[in-house]
């Protein structure tokens, strides 16, 4: 049997949580059943990644900085992704979230089908009137699946499947962050990893620390201003949260990290990994990583994050931006050893039976043949 052709869309490329999930799974993609192609606008980490996995990389014109232009783009795009889709004898098309998503929609024709990939909870007029299009949908959480189908007439149920976790989360082993960043080898550390945007509650955290008083405690911000052309109140955000920290009196205890590309080590030597987003997220990449590698892990009630935290077993769940609740939660496990040990190690263990990339890429793989067979 020769492998099928697919073709994977992107509209953006640089590094967000959605994109990492496309990256791991052109990485498990069974390659002989499967010639997986990307499809982006252009260069960027997630196409020199693909590049690396020796997947083909294919420009067309999709995304754009601003709504309106992408909007406006969208049949261009389906154009393009139509022809592409030809050229190269794809069926199928694996379109990665939402711009993508409605372009492949648009692309669909009788030999050519859309699996879309939803990674964010939207409850978006146009986005329900795609998905009623779409072949086959799948979402990284119930919370995801409920928001995009009610009120929806879908083709079929949205497929719920849970994002994978690369192996190196679970073994790393590293020890020298403390050192780089001057501290003590036994200085409690806490962490906030992802996108610095105001809706990822770097803000909250921030000024939780501010009321912990003498409570020793430094906190590590990984991160950059992902997605600033494309999403309001991103540009500039970066400095506003450094002049709050001088403001709050804490910059000397706060260490901005930017991006890093030893995230399964990093995350291994902290104490704390904090995800105070006050939006709702499908299934947060960063808790899921943090999970797996052992850490305790303090999160927003919201989204599909409940869904990956069983709160006082395999984490601790806060209302979103209640920066009281969050300071007596640090308070809690920064002066509670065992108490963080306990957690870690229940959430590193759900995380094994939850998050193993062999069966997200497996299951994908299945879905990518349901919709060929169904298209």
């Amino acid at each position: 049997m020769h492998p099928k052709p697919v073709l994977f869309c992107s509209h953006v490329v640089e590094w967000g949580g959605a994109e990492t999930v496309l990256a791991d799974l052109l990485a498990g993609l069974d390659r002989d059943r499967w010639t997986p192609h990307l499809a982006c606008p252009g260069p960027g980490p997630l196409a020199t990644r693909a590049d690396e996995l020796e997947v083909a990389v294919h420009t067309i014109p999709i995304g754009g900085g601003h709504a309106l232009t992408k909007a406006a783009g969208l049949p261009r795009a389906a154009r393009a992704i139509r022809r592409l889709a030809g050229r190269i004898g794809a069926r199928l098309v694996y379109a990665n979230t939402m711009i993508a998503g409605y372009a492949g929609v648009l692309a669909q024709r009788r030999d050519l089908a859309c699996l879309w990939h939803v990674h964010i909870v939207t409850t978006s007029r146009l986005a329900r009137l795609a998905a009623a299009r779409a072949h086959t949908i799948v979402t990284p959480s119930a919370a995801g699946a409920a928001a995009l189908g009610t009120g929806a007439r879908l083709r079929r149920p949205i497929h719920v499947v849970q994002n994978g976790v690369p192996e190196a989360f679970f073994t790393a082993s590293g020890s020298s962050l403390r050192t780089g960043l001057g501290l003590a080898s036994d200085a409690p550390l806490l962490g906030i990893v992802g996108r610095i945007a105001p809706d990822k509650g770097h803000e909250v955290l921030l000024r939780a620390c501010a009321t912990l008083g003498d409570v020793p405690h430094h906190l590590a911000v990984v991160g950059t201003e992902t997605f600033a052309d494309s999403q309001p109140g991103v540009r500039g955000h970066l400095e506003t949260l450094r002049a709050l920290a001088t403001e709050l009196g804490i910059d000397a205890r706060v260490h901005w990290l930017g991006h890093r590309d030893d995230l399964p080590d990093l995350l291994h030597q902290l104490d704390v990994v904090v995800c105070p987003s006050t939006a709702a997220e499908s299934a947060p990449r960063a808790v899921a990583e943090a999970q797996a590698s052992a850490c305790a892990v303090i999160a927003s009630d919201i989204g599909g994050t409940g869904e990956m935290i069983r709160d006082g077993h395999t984490g601790l769940l806060l209302p979103p931006g209640d920066i009281g609740a969050l300071a007596t939660a640090l308070r809690h496990l920064l002066g509670d050893a065992p108490e963080r040990q306990r957690l870690a190690t229940a959430a590193r263990a759900h995380a094994r039976a939850s998050y193993p990339m062999q069966a997200f890429t497996r299951r994908i793989g299945e879905l990518c043949e349901q919709t060929l067979n169904q298209g």
